[in-house]
């Protein structure tokens, strides 16, 4: 019971940690908008979750202080096998391509003993899960199922690859078929933990007997169970696959193989009430060097995007999604720290105190956290021309692409963001000389490439400042280095369970 009032106050102890650091950010901004304004700024303080106020349970201060009452009720409670989950807060989230997705979040008590309980089935049943199935998983992540299909390509001239995505599969796998599954499987699972399962199915049900909660630890043991008996017929098959969550990857050499792993999906898809998504599913395809095939009766490409990266037979890249993302946050730092004010005309001209633009600094220090994470620019300079990255959690954009071969992605985003920051410059430029700011003032009037190099004194101090624009090929250059050294899991987030 000690062991589970920790779990209760570890993730009670998260979620006050997040929403703090979150707090911070919110108090940082507002007192970066104060300084660039003249005028009054709103200081609005950060709310807490919705949820919090949901239900005590859900509200970590409370759980937190009462960890040991609440372990020794639901220990009671599974002893008498009258055990059941609270009723869950429902929220949606929006998807990135249209629509949303409802997310069930319970008390932390209860999400306690949904993660020890999936801990120690996955523990007990690793060996039931295929070796390419890569979501929710200790001893891989999607970094190896990256590596492991740029590999497999590598040596071909073209391929035949298929990509489907399920509609729904959180919500509309059949209890019926997943206990059938359990059983086929021979699961390792003590009546205990299968009271859990059932606790939490029935929690989620509303009014049909399918689907499993997205949005607790045990459903991801659920996810994995219930696909793998399409797992295991395709490994049967001369065919390779990469599977993460509800995405899937097949692709061959041989057409009538690849063709028949297609069929056995769709088999599948009847067999669970799992359907496939028509608009994010392009089907069936021929994978070739750009220009290699010609006209065809299958439609050809020139890479594939899986897991938020652009794979091709040669190369691996930047998929669009993540490129996008972090354009627009790129973009929206730049607008705020560099034009919001001056097309307000509310600049506090003493942000150019010794012809240095001090709001320009401020931009390249949130530009570096987002891009190099906890590496300043220093740093990044110096382990890029060295060979040696010393063991530490890489963090940042760039270091969530440690598997990206293609360097030109990098080079064109870093083309791109020198571009955009001299465009605001010499807008803010020439707004603030519009209302009576004369002369010059450091960077305003650079040319776009020495953006990328620019060391300058402070007047003030007499020290040197760095004010080079970040570089992500610089980064990728360290990140590649570090997980050559120590492998990609210096780059992973920290396991993340709901």
């Amino acid at each position: 019971m000690e062991d589970f009032a920790a779990t209760m106050r570890d993730i009670a102890q998260a979620r006050i940690r997040r929403f703090e650091r979150a707090a911070k950010r919110h108090y940082d901004e507002v007192q970066r908008e104060a300084r660039r304004t003249n005028s009054d700024v709103s200081r609005t303080s950060y709310s807490k979750p919705t949820s919090w106020s949901f239900r005590k349970d859900f509200d970590p201060f409370v759980v937190r202080s009462r960890a040991d009452v609440y372990a020794h009720g639901i220990s009671q409670s599974l002893k008498d096998k009258n055990y059941k989950v609270g009723a869950p807060y429902v929220f949606e989230v929006t998807k990135p391509h249209g629509g949303s997705r409802k997310i069930t979040s319970f008390g932390i008590p209860d999400e306690a003993l949904s993660r020890r309980a999936y801990r120690s089935l996955m523990s007990k049943n690793m060996g039931a899960l295929s070796g390419r199935s890569y979501a929710y998983r200790a001893d891989i992540n999607v970094f190896d199922a990256i590596s492991y299909i740029s590999s497999e390509w590598r040596d071909h001239p073209r391929l035949f690859v298929a990509e489907f995505d399920l509609q729904d599969y959180f919500g509309s796998v059949g209890h019926q078929y997943l206990f059938s599954q359990m059983q086929v499987l021979n699961l390792r699972m003590t009546p205990r933990e299968r009271l859990i399962i059932e606790a939490f199915l029935q929690a989620a049900n509303t009014g049909h007997p399918s689907g499993f909660p997205q949005g607790t630890s045990i459903s991801l043991f659920l996810s994995g169970i219930a696909l793998s008996p399409l797992d295991r017929s395709l490994e049967r098959l001369n065919v390779g696959f990469a599977r993460f969550s509800d995405d899937i990857l097949l692709w061959g050499a041989d057409y009538a193989a690849v063709r028949a792993g297609v069929d056995m999906l769709f088999e599948w898809s009847n067999d669970s009430g799992v359907g496939i998504s028509k608009s994010k599913s392009r089907g069936l395809q021929i994978l070739s060097p750009r220009g290699v095939i010609g006209r065809s009766e299958i439609r050809d490409v020139d890479s594939v995007e899986f897991l938020s990266h652009k794979i091709s037979l040669r190369s691996v890249g930047l998929a669009r999604r993540p490129e996008r993302d972090i354009r627009r946050r790129s973009s929206k730092l730049i607008y705020a720290n560099l034009l919001r004010q001056p097309l307000a005309g509310t600049q506090d001209l003493a942000r150019l105190a010794d012809r240095l633009d001090r709001d320009y600094l401020t931009l390249l220090s949130q530009l570096r956290r987002l891009f190099y994470g906890g590496l300043s620019e220093p740093q990044v300079h110096r382990f890029s021309r060295s060979g040696y990255v010393p063991l530490t959690h890489l963090t940042g954009f760039v270091a969530r692409h440690p598997v990206v071969t293609d360097e030109e992605d990098w080079q064109a985003l870093d083309k791109w963001l020198r571009r955009q920051i001299w465009l605001a410059l010499r807008r803010r430029a020439f707004l603030l000389r519009k209302v009576g700011y004369v002369g010059t003032c450091i960077p305003w009037d650079i040319p776009v490439h020495e953006l990328s190099s620019q060391v300058v004194h402070s007047k003030r101090t007499s020290a040197l400042l760095n004010m080079s624009v970040p570089s992500a090929t610089r980064m990728a250059r360290v990140v590649r280095r570090a997980t050559e050294l120590h492998g990609t899991r210096v780059t992973e987030r920290p396991r993340g369970i709901y």
